[in-house]
């Protein structure tokens, strides 16, 4: 008796926890179609008069939501890049402050779409110990005057990509793959949850 009174609560509990969601959503939804209506329908009038309730609501919030969809994009492409630019100014005029924000900003320009050409390939490289294996963007190579060709390469920290380590590695501990930039940017933020089935062939 005692395991089947403790089921009945378990479910009715359950069903308490499925009903409250509903119940919101259905109290805020009539609300905001009542105050929408209640601000629009008068200036809608009297095209509208003879439709019915529900129609004349959702009219009045598909025009409320136009319109605040409207005055967003005039903010963020009007007022929005003003203001970016004003900050962007008074940063850069701070002396310490603008070698900082630049190599930033770069950073982060670096890993924006998968065109970009900051980053030449995507490898592991022994980091930060030997016998472990890191995701790095290889920046640049460099020929060493014995003819040793090193490769500088970014490691980034996870799942912050825009941090990192700066490493100058010798080509031959570096491991190459065909991975875009885009694939070693999911890796790295997204904890290694999003890894390339063909990655398992680079070890």
């Amino acid at each position: 008796m005692r395991g089947k009174f403790w089921r009945l609560r378990i479910r009715v509990a359950s069903g308490i926890i499925a009903l409250v969601p509903l119940v919101v959503t259905f109290v805020v939804v009539r609300w905001v179609l009542l105050f929408t209506s209640g601000i629009l329908l008068p200036v809608l009038d009297p095209a509208v008069t003879e439709w019915p309730w529900i129609l004349q609501a959702a009219l009045s919030l598909l025009t409320l939501l136009v319109g605040l969809y409207l005055l967003g994009e005039l903010a963020a492409h009007v007022v929005g890049k003003r203001m970016l630019g004003l900050g962007e100014n008074l940063v850069l005029k701070v002396p310490m402050v603008k070698g900082v924000y630049g190599a930033a900003k770069q950073i982060v320009a670096a890993f924006q779409g998968p065109g970009s050409k900051a980053f030449k390939s995507v490898v592991f490289v022994p980091f930060p110990h030997p016998g472990t294996r890191a995701v790095g963007f290889v920046t640049s190579s460099i020929s060493a005057t014995d003819g040793e060709v090193w490769n500088t390469v970014f490691v980034p920290t996870t799942p912050n990509p825009t941090s990192g380590f700066l490493q100058l590695m010798p080509e031959k501990d570096v491991v190459t793959t065909d991975l875009t930039v885009e694939e070693g940017v999911k890796m790295v933020m997204s904890l290694g949850a999003l890894v390339p089935e063909r990655t398992a062939r680079f070890f």
